[in-house]
């Protein structure tokens, strides 16, 4: 088929009337985004049904809907901008092959890009983060030894306690006092780091051992393992009234360049954290919304049978990130639809990660297209 020459279409062009034009204008863009439109709502709505009538095929019908949305989008905005070229110099509308080729050429990128990004949300799930530095009891927690041990498992993040010391240091240590672990009552703060580095710690439960390292010796050698952490700050009475200050002038460019995270279950801690508006992510450990003033916070790190529909919601709509944590080898998501936290504190990361490899293959693809839909912002009746 041969390209039509200038002079062919001066004599294919017509001459239609003003009224005609606009009429023409206007419905161009009407049938063509209105049978996207129509044809959009239709898969969604009927999605649940297509899923039952082909069993096993949620995810491919989701990764190809999710691309006919996009590129059905630009596909409908092509065809009306034709329909207005040829108007404006009054040519037939006659759809050839070259049009064609252009509508593919500009639909299929928006296609291919949609595709490979609901490939990562299908295939998305929560992080997992080793509480207290430990999987299925494999070391003593809060130990250098649970920090080589774990970090085998590739864990996302691991988590570990903060104490102060008496001579204004920090240490890596969760309980009040050393009574489970060591066998004594003194506490955190009634000793120099060089006295608590030189403590031997022992899980009771499991015989495991270690030193109680420094927060200098944990940092050392996550960077050495290439090992993200998630660090608690615990707080008490004893503490020193700069120590947040402190903590951060000394430690918050090694936090940035290791890309750890910080958490803490004391407001006034966090605000201080957040006051200076640090390059690293922030929790706050809380069972309920906190009313304070928190600007800047990445989100709120739950225990996982307090998470409601409700409180879900509430922090959603805040924007911010939800961590869940557990504190047994049984307690683990239930429904495909939890997978949308972001991160689960588990001390069984193994069970954690198959309990997430399960429930992916039970997921609410449904519910993964309705946010394609809400992303548009051009669906009002299912932003709800």
């Amino acid at each position: 088929m041969k390209f039509s020459t200038r002079k062919e279409r001066r004599a294919n062009r017509l001459n239609r009337p003003w009224w005609k034009k606009l009429l023409l204008a206007l419905l161009a863009p009407i049938l063509t985004f209105g049978t996207w439109y129509a044809g959009s709502l239709a898969t969604y709505y009927y999605f649940p049904k297509l899923n039952h009538y082909f069993l096993d095929m949620g995810r491919p019908l989701f990764l190809i809907l999710s691309g006919l949305l996009h590129s059905g989008l630009i596909l409908a905005a092509f065809i009306s901008l034709w329909f207005w070229w040829k108007l404006l110099f009054n040519e037939k509308l006659r759809w050839r092959w070259q049009a064609c080729f252009l509508s593919l050429l500009l639909a299929s990128p928006a296609f291919y890009l949609t595709y490979k990004e609901a490939e990562v949300s299908a295939d998305s799930g929560p992080q997992l983060i080793a509480h207290r530095g430990v999987s299925s009891n494999n070391a003593a927690e809060n130990t250098l030894e649970a920090l080589r041990l774990t970090s085998t498992e590739q864990p996302d993040y691991l988590e570990f306690d903060i104490y102060e010391t008496a001579d204004l240091e920090f240490v890596i240590f969760h309980d009040e006092n050393l009574s489970h672990m060591a066998d004594s009552l003194k506490r955190p703060h009634e000793l120099t780091l060089a006295e608590l580095t030189a403590i031997t710690v022992t899980d009771p439960e499991n015989g495991h051992s270690g030193k109680i390292p420094s927060l200098d010796q944990l940092l050392d050698e996550a960077d050495r393992l290439n090992q993200k952490l998630l660090l608690d700050i615990k707080v008490s009475p004893l503490d020193s009234p700069d120590m947040i200050t402190r903590f951060l002038s000394k430690y918050q460019s090694r936090l940035e360049t290791g890309q750890h995270q910080v958490q803490s279950s004391d407001i006034a801690v966090m605000q201080t954290v957040l006051q200076g508006n640090p390059p690293f992510e922030t929790f706050l450990i809380t069972s309920t919304l906190s009313d304070a003033d928190l600007p800047g916070l990445t989100g709120y790190s739950v225990p996982l049978m307090s998470l409601s529909d409700e409180l879900y919601t509430q922090i959603r709509e805040r924007g911010l990130q939800i961590y869940v944590w557990t504190t047994t080898e049984t307690e683990a998501l239930t429904s495909s639809k939890q997978l949308d936290i972001d991160a689960i504190i588990t001390s069984y990361l193994a069970t954690s990660r198959q309990n997430v490899a399960q429930l992916k293959e039970l997921r609410d693809y449904h519910s993964l297209y309705h946010q394609q839909f809400v992303s548009l912002k051009i669906f009002p009746m299912l932003s709800s």
